[in-house]
């Protein structure tokens, strides 16, 4: 691996690093690992974020510039205020809690993919050429040499369908419809929530990716697979009103007593559930030996921003 010179980047690519650094204050390092790659996608850069350096590693050579701020692009908007998802529990078992979140992690950057295309069609970095590479690459991944059963196909090819249909721009919409109807129908219905919804704006962008992931989820139980849990599993930032933040607890949340363990403590896990959508936005770190009705009844007369302020949960406001 080999640091990159930022006087051998592109002046659109040391402008978005300028523009994070100004935004996180912390600073930016680009780093090549290439390898060989058949195919073009979109994961061929990543980055790792400490106290002070994000660090952007690229593996495609011939592509450079268009996955690099592609990723940096990433990072802008996981730091300009967008809803996140975050987990604080876990099943016990590493292969379930993997699938879950992987899952997720699939469907936001497919959503965060719905703004980043618009921005690299902008500055000139998503040409013709990259876009026919990227779908040869998508092409290429419904059509996995592994053994799965029909299920598990459908439900990995809707996730590299929705992905295509997004930033592919509904190139390839046609060819898939008839070659994969099933996956093609669901993922079509989380682009409508991608499209019908101003990502821009924080509240509409948590409401598409709540109604996404319970689209999935409903996609595995149709198949008659267990439930993701994603409204358990996973906090997603909470938005709320300055009224909101006024009212007691019981008024906007409830507390559930979850199947899972919290990972911090290795106690049972409590999550705060939203009354309106049903979504965990936070892990609250009780000791469970002390949670009886009197403690549930004492805590829900908190305020919202009481309880936000005292357990660290970070919100947006609408």
């Amino acid at each position: 691996m080999e640091k990159i010179d930022i006087k051998d980047l592109s002046d659109n690519i040391v402008n978005q690093i300028s523009k994070i650094e100004q935004l996180t204050g912390k600073t930016v390092e680009v780093y090549s690992d290439y390898a060989d790659q058949e195919y073009l996608t979109l994961d061929q850069a990543s980055h790792q974020t400490d106290d002070k350096i994000i660090s952007v590693t690229i593996t495609n050579k011939k592509y450079s510039d268009f996955v690099l701020l592609h990723e940096l692009y990433h990072i802008e908007l996981e730091n300009s205020g967008e809803p996140l998802i975050s987990c604080a529990v876990t099943s016990g078992n590493d292969d379930v809690d993997g699938r879950i979140l992987s899952t997720a992690n699939s469907l936001f950057e497919s959503i965060e993919h719905s703004i980043i295309v618009k921005k690299q069609v902008e500055d000139g970095s998503y040409t013709d050429e990259v876009k026919e590479e990227y779908l040869k690459g998508v092409d290429h991944a419904l059509r996995p040499n592994v053994q799965l059963d029909p299920a598990n196909m459908r439900f990995f090819r809707s996730l590299v369908i929705f992905d295509g249909i997004v930033f592919g721009q509904h190139a390839k919409d046609s060819n898939w419809k008839l070659e994969f109807p099933v996956s093609f129908k669901t993922a079509s219905k989380f682009v409508e929530q991608v499209e019908n919804n101003d990502l821009t704006v924080p509240f509409k962008f948590r409401r598409a990716l709540v109604n996404i992931l319970d689209g999935y989820n409903d996609l595995i139980l149709s198949n008659g697979y267990e439930s993701m849990h994603y409204h358990e599993f996973l906090n997603v930032t909470p938005i709320v009103s300055e009224r909101q933040l006024r009212l007691n607890l019981n008024q906007t949340y409830n507390i559930k007593h979850s199947a899972y363990k919290n990972r911090a403590t290795k106690d049972d896990a409590f999550v705060l559930i939203a009354i309106n959508d049903g979504q965990s936005v936070a892990t609250l770190n009780f000791d469970s030996t002390k949670v009886n009705p009197e403690f549930y009844k004492a805590y829900y007369q908190r305020t919202l921003k009481e309880t936000f302020a005292k357990n660290g949960i970070k919100y947006q406001l609408r």
